[in-house]
């Protein structure tokens, strides 16, 4: 059941600005909900949005949000990824499965937000499982994660049964968290003369800081 609204946008200052919750109206939530979603003890509900290649997260509009039944509201760097800086757009939203992440692999856009935090995988976690804010249910290869601590890129997904995937849920399962170099890393001398350095491009086999983190993320 795909459905195409008008596209608007969060509040800057709203703390779903900072999230994976697309908001829709609520009679469409819950005619989604009959056929895919919680009533069928399916958990969330997940969304390809507009054939781009990352998934949100529904969430029905109460009546103080003030939605128009034809049109829908998604957080920034949704926007941002769809390349969309005018409201009023319309987009599609596909109902659509997507399997449980066993391991994800995290890019900080400044060194300093991971090297000020004493523990960057426990922090992580605390924000993507909602113990600091709203959680997070799904992420998606390429998406950029606006969190407190800072910004952070999704360079890879892989499912509990180790495939790579371009989105996966990260509610209730053990997820090992990894990060590789902050897109502003400097590389140091003793770096730059290591032979067989591994590319950007192989993150699985660069230089990890932080491996191998079993962290619970979230619940439904």
């Amino acid at each position: 059941m795909t459905s195409y609204l008008i596209r608007t946008s969060y509040d800057l200052s709203s703390p779903l600005n900072r999230s994976d919750q697309i908001l829709i109206p609520a009679a469409l939530w819950t005619a989604l909900d009959q056929e895919h979603g919680q009533s069928q003890g399916q958990g969330p509900m997940f969304v390809d949005v507009d054939s781009a290649g990352f998934v949100g997260r529904l969430r029905p509009a109460m009546p103080s949000d003030g939605l128009p039944d034809d049109c829908c509201r998604l957080p920034e760097w949704m926007n941002l990824r769809l390349g969309l800086v005018i409201d009023e757009t319309w987009i599609c939203l596909s109902p659509c499965q997507i399997p449980k992440a066993g391991h994800l692999i995290l890019r900080a856009h400044h060194e300093a937000s991971l090297l000020g935090l004493e523990d960057p995988a426990a922090s992580l976690t605390a924000e993507l499982s909602g113990s600091t804010g709203l959680s997070w249910a799904c992420l998606s290869i390429g998406s950029v994660l606006p969190l407190s601590c800072g910004s952070f890129d999704v360079i890879d997904i892989l499912s509990e049964e180790g495939q790579s995937v371009s989105a996966a849920c990260i509610l209730d399962c053990d997820v090992n968290l990894e990060f590789v170099p902050a897109l502003d890393h400097v590389e140091s001398e003793s770096e730059s003369k290591e032979e067989d350095v591994p590319s950007a491009s192989q993150p699985m086999t660069a230089f990890v800081p932080f491996s191998g983190r079993g962290q619970r993320l979230g619940r439904s």
